[in-house]
């Protein structure tokens, strides 16, 4: 064994935070073509490259972003895709042996940590460009009432709890063309949630029900966290407004059985 493979680029490729990692750059450097060259020399992935993709591990954030890119980064963040986000000084700071703070999983892990922000999201506007990486992007939207009827067709999970009649719920779901299910599916539009649940959440708190969702989702295969949240008391605020507009007997009937348990 000669000298270099103990200290030279073997070594270097094998003992730093670059190593095998797919790192990316966006925005303006001094020379960006140089920077892609030498985290390759350091053992990044040779996917590494100019721009943002949903796995990439490592994202080296320049000057003079567009707007675009940092919209498209929100999107994935949101759905769990959360790169170490460091600068061209960090890098240098990584190239001059400083590893310390700069740990990523040799894998990507796709990780949703759902706190209110989620329940108010709104996605940002981007413009998707034709290719492979960003042709596929999505955001999930908030689930907004109006005089569109917005659950059409759509599954929502609506979960059980204590003391409450949630058929009840959901027979008022399906007057309105939705399907209302007792357990969450991959195949899931919407996540009612109570007011329980919510005011849990508001403290930072998270029950079974929130849980249950960052499980599924995380351990799935899914690329993207498309669920729309609603509350129950928007849908029963929005269901009595209905049936002032449009009457119906039999909605009106399932409306009084709610509010008299």
């Amino acid at each position: 064994m000669i000298q270099q493979d103990l200290f030279g680029d073997s070594a270097i490729n094998q003992q730093n935070p670059l190593t095998d990692r797919r790192v990316g750059f966006i925005g303006k450097f001094k020379n960006r073509a140089a920077l892609v060259r030498k985290v390759k020399e350091f053992g990044a992935s040779e996917k590494s490259k100019d721009g943002l993709t949903r796995d990439t591990q490592i994202l080296v954030m320049g000057s003079e972003i567009k707007q675009d890119v940092l919209n498209r980064l929100l999107c994935y963040e949101h759905d769990g895709w959360k790169p170490l986000k460091i600068t061209e000084a960090e890098l240098e700071d990584i190239f001059r042996g400083h590893y310390v703070g700069y740990d990523t999983p040799l894998v990507p892990i796709k990780q949703i940590s759902i706190d209110m922000s989620y329940y108010y999201w709104v996605p940002p506007v981007f413009t998707e460009e034709d290719d492979e990486e960003s042709a596929g992007v999505r955001c999930s939207s908030p689930l907004i009432y109006g005089d569109a009827n917005p659950i059409y067709g759509m599954e929502i999970y609506v979960p059980n709890r204590l003391n409450a009649d949630m058929g009840i719920i959901r027979q008022l779901i399906g007057n309105f063309g939705g399907y209302g299910n007792t357990e969450y599916f991959d195949e899931t539009n919407a996540v009612m949630l109570s007011k329980e649940t919510l005011q849990l959440l508001k403290q930072g708190i998270k029950d079974e029900v929130i849980t249950t969702i960052e499980k599924r989702y995380n351990d799935s295969s899914a690329k993207f966290f498309n669920i729309q949240f609603t509350s129950e008391p928007d849908f029963i605020l929005w269901v009595k407004k209905r049936v002032e507009k449009f009457p119906d007997e039999s909605t009106i009937a399932l409306l009084k059985k709610y509010e008299e348990k």
